[in-house]
């Protein structure tokens, strides 16, 4: 029986360049208002199609477009049908639970809205382009607008653009009532634009040139509040995008602008570089100038605030929906990004700023900090001390500063970043802390769980999670994706995210916040929703979709054996399957183990083994090790099959299809001694997976791409373990790349090395040059075995130059040593397109050689000459039993490099 299985997967294809272009992906979801139906796409199903999905939300009905939709046109739901147009510009409106779909023909593009329970759609007349059709879809009713330009719908306004009488240049600006059809003309000019509704405070604003106009509801007309004669714009400066109205109605956010000009360096005459020189001459020669400056428009009196006296400058509105947005809060911009650790004149400044009249404080006692919080109601500033390693709030009115956490057992180091200095969780994940109304308590995160602190620090600091996160090795994080203060009442319930460092289990928990004790657990499952990890690929996080109006919910679901599909849920732990997109079946997929082992230092690391479908474990399998940070907490991730993931490494489903094993180890760095924990974790891993039976301890290779090039350069300089290595856009060596500048930025490349730069040096070159020599692999040429292949790109903006790159090959090559590189010339640091199908095909080919004893390309055996490049030059095989030779060193070389060999790396001991 076990023979038959293993035949059965055995015949099925490998993946290859066939199998991308047909592989089908999900597309974007969206859900009604009531919960009860949702639609999806999937791409590439046919092969080179799309097919649109509706369906309801309990799994019972659903209907399918596979063809006759007009590109980039209207498809929306409401709580009743869902809207499309044809490719016979037809508008189209299926009755959800049924196959019954009304038209109305010649209509190209269309528009819903809803206003209280009621759904509306409005369209041009297929008669006349300038009548407005607004359709009632309850009633069926439908009432025409005459002579309308353009229009728009927000929250119960329709506002109607059309031509003034007599002129065709002069527009008015019309409100419209949609149950009376009464029509109010507010305005006449020319060329409106920009549009902003308030419909909580009936009022609206636009611009005409360079004027802007204010409306408030029931009045006779708009009236002008600002021109380019307002006191506060300054010579040179003109009104620019209105942004939206303040939370209370009374200033309009928008912005003074200026021309942008791109620097013009006067070349061919002498550069003056100075000490002093706060930017670097090639930084001032990538620098424009961009003059826009936040302001805002008191709406009753008329008068222009600037409140930006430095572009660039970063603000912070309150937000609080009860409250009158009073104050902002201002970090000063930095000229040059974290060189603040030594230069002097770019230190981070605060300053707070009131709206009414535009006066600034400067806020001394957040000098030097990184990230400041404005609370949505204007009454604290909350920030984090890294040195201190302690939340404190400020409170506005009072001038009273309060540390919230002092004496608390806790530590705030972001778990996904714990090699790195200074890393804390304050906004895990990218997103705002969230607030308790009226700003009563704020909710910040440790390594683990969440707490609830009181910013007037009356109250004690409470775990919120119980301490459940740390006890279980689980980290939470808030279910929801959302850029916007979110703002929580007393007794709401928080659903979390929940992710297990241990075991990579995925899914979620419940918090009642006016209840104590653990947080309730809905589900937990080796799969992958959200993890926030920041070791998962991009795209592999979803943020679960509520329906707005029900408790309903959409989540995306994945494992490294079921594909990326959707599914439904009302309670966080029963879910209803949507999709079931599975194209993995066909092909010879992959399987996950985690593993654990020790470091050489002794730490416990983990990795994921990548096994294929048909794996015998009778058979001695080659296997690559793929690095780059740490990957064990993508145990649960699907990988989609193509050419190159992120443009540089291996794609796993092929190589393990292809029959190799890939096991990727997590890689934990020491401040200033970097590579010795990539060797650790590497060697030591080596070491752990020689002892698997189905494992061959000769034919294992190396893959790593930008900081992991790195890493490869550095172990095939300290370890002939390896059978066959490659590097793609990495570094070997440190010294020259720390002072050499980023050539898309004109910046130094300091930042990369000290302090938290992702080298983790922590230190600049002249305080631990012992460091950067031992960290730096080209010092250590000279000890290579392993034969290496080389991808870079002549256009590298990132820390790795290609001028490093050739340092490194033109090393290897003088030592003699077996080493190729592929440069590319478009791509910078990956490649996409022809350049990616090149560099998969020969890397696969290399690997085969020296992994499998396949026989070698011709481009490795013979080389390609200048005048001989194409993209298919050298890629047949060699089928003279031909393999790469030796180097160019003649006999007397030879013995010199194989004297070098026989002495240790050359190393420091480090203090």
């Amino acid at each position: 029986m076990i023979f038959c299985v293993s035949s059965l997967f055995a015949q099925k294809p490998l993946i290859d360049s066939t199998a991308y272009k047909a592989w089908p992906s999900l597309g974007w979801s969206k859900i009604s208002k009531n919960g009860q139906y949702v639609f999806y796409t999937i791409e590439g199903v046919p092969v080179g199609s799309k097919t649109l999905i509706v369906q309801s939300t309990d799994g019972k009905w659903k209907k399918e477009f596979n063809e006759g939709l007009k590109d980039g046109s209207l498809r929306t739901l409401s709580d009743k049908y869902f809207f499309f147009i044809n490719k016979n510009d037809s508008l189209g409106m299926l009755i959800l639970g049924t196959s019954r779909i009304k038209y109305i023909p010649k209509i190209s593009s269309c528009r819903l809205f809803e206003t209280g329970d009621r759904d509306y759609i409005g369209y041009p007349s297929k008669s006349n382009s300038k009548t407005l059709l607004i359709r009632d879809l309850s009633s069926n009713k439908e009432r025409s607008f005459t002579d309308v330009n353009s229009w728009n719908f927000n929250e119960d306004v329709l506002i109607l653009y059309k031509s003034a009488q007599g002129n065709d240049q002069k527009q008015t600006i019309n409100i419209a009532d949609i149950i009376t059809g009464k029509v109010s003309k507010i305005w006449e000019g020319y060329k409106p634009e920009n549009l902003i509704l308030d419909v909580k405070h009936r009022q609206l604003a636009f611009k005409a040139g360079d004027s802007i106009w204010h409306y408030k509801f029931d009045s006779a007309n708009a009236v002008c509040i600002s021109d380019r004669n307002s006191s506060g714009i300054t010579a040179g400066l003109t009104l620019g995008y209105l942004e939206s109205f303040s939370r209370d109605g009374k200033f309009i956010l928008t912005s003074l602008n200026g021309k942008k000009e791109a620097i013009k360096p006067k070349n061919g005459v002498v550069e003056i570089w100075s000490y002093t020189d706060v930017q670097l001459q090639t930084e001032q020669e990538k620098a424009t100038i961009d003059q826009r400056y936040v302001a805002v428009i008191d709406v009753d009196n008329h008068r222009l605030i600037r409140l930006q006296q430095q572009a660039g400058e970063d603000f912070q509105f309150s937000k609080s929906e009860d409250d009158i947005t009073k104050v902002a809060l201002v970090m000063n911009p930095l000229v040059v990004d974290r060189q603040n650790i030594w230069n002097t004149a770019i230190e981070y400044s605060w300053d707070l700023v009131t709206l009414k009249n535009g006066n600034r404080k400067r806020l001394n006692f957040l000098d030097g900090m990184e990230s400041a919080i404005l609370s949505p109601s204007a009454k604290y500033i909350l920030y984090f001390d890294k040195q201190k390693q302690v939340y404190f709030s400020y409170e506005i009115a009072t001038e009273r500063l309060q540390n919230l956490t002092k004496g608390l057992n806790v530590s705030w180091t972001d778990i996904n970043r714990d090699d790195m200095p200074d890393a804390s969780s304050f906004g895990r994940g990218g997103l705002p802390p969230a607030w308790l109304k009226d700003d009563e308590s704020v909710l910040v995160y440790d390594r683990y769980d969440i707490w609830k602190l009181d910013p007037s620090n009356k109250e004690t600091p409470i775990n919120l999670t119980n301490g459940y996160g740390k006890r279980n090795q689980i980290i939470f994080d808030y279910a929801f994706a959302s850029d916007e203060v979110k703002i929580i009442a007393k007794n709401e319930k928080l659903y979390l995210t929940a992710f297990n460092k241990e075991n990579k289990k995925n899914g979620f928990f419940l918090k009642q916040l006016d209840k104590a004790g653990d947080p309730e657990l809905l589900h937990m499952a080796p799969y992958l929703y959200k993890t926030n990890s920041g070791y998962v690929p991009g795209g592999s996080d979803f943020s679960p979709i509520k329906a707005t109006k029900s408790e309903m919910y959409v989540v995306r679901r994945m494992s490294s054996t079921d594909a990326p599909n959707y599914f439904s849920t009302k309670d966080f732990k029963n879910f209803t399957r949507l999709s079931d997109l599975q194209p993995q079946k066909k092909y010879n997929w992959y399987t996950t183990e985690l593993h654990t082992w020790k470091s050489l230092d002794g730490r416990k690391l983990q990795g994921i083994l990548y096994k294929p479908e048909n794996f015998d474990p009778n058979k001695k399998y080659p296997v690559i090790f793929h690095y780059y940070e740490r990957k064990s907490d993508g145990l649960n991730v699907f990988i989609t099959p193509e050419l190159l993931c992120n443009g540089c490494q291996i794609n796993i489903p092929t190589y393990v299809s292809h029959g190799y094993l890939v096991f990727t180890p997590d890689i934990y760095y020491k401040i200033g001694d970097p590579m010795q924990g990539t060797y650790d974790a590497i060697i030591s891993a080596a070491s752990y997976l020689s002892t698997l039976p189905f494992v061959n301890d000769k034919k294992m290779g190396l893959q790593g791409c930008s900081y992991g090039g790195l890493q490869t350069n550095y172990l095939i300089t300290h370890s002939d373990k390896f059978a066959a290595a490659v590097s793609s856009s990495g570094l070997s060596n440190m010294i020259s790349a720390y002072g050499d500048i980023y050539p898309d930025e004109g910046s130094s490349m300091e930042v990369y090395f000290e302090p938290v730069g992702q080298a983790r040096m922590g230190k600049s070159l002249w305080a631990i040059p012992e460091s950067y020599i031992k960290s730096s692999p080209i010092f250590n040429i000279h000890m290579v075995k392993t034969p290496v292949l080389i991808m870079h790109t002549r256009k590298d903006g990132s820390a790795a130059s290609y001028k490093d790159a050739q340092q490194f090959f033109t090393g290897l090559r003088r030592m003699g040593k077996k080493t190729w590189m592929l440069a590319y010339s478009e791509g910078d640091h990956g490649i996409l397109g022809k350049e990616a199908d090149d560099f998969s095909i020969r890397m696969l080919q290399f690997f085969d050689h020296y992994l499998k004893d396949k026989p070698a390309p011709l481009w490795m055996v013979d080389g390609v000459s200048a005048e001989n490049r194409s993209w298919k030059a050298g890629l047949e095989l060699d089928t003279k039993g031909r393999t790469p030779g030796p180097g160019l060193l003649i006999p007397s070389e030879q013995a010199k490099v194989d004297s070098l060999m026989t002495r240790k790396p050359i190393t420091i001991t480090l203090k």
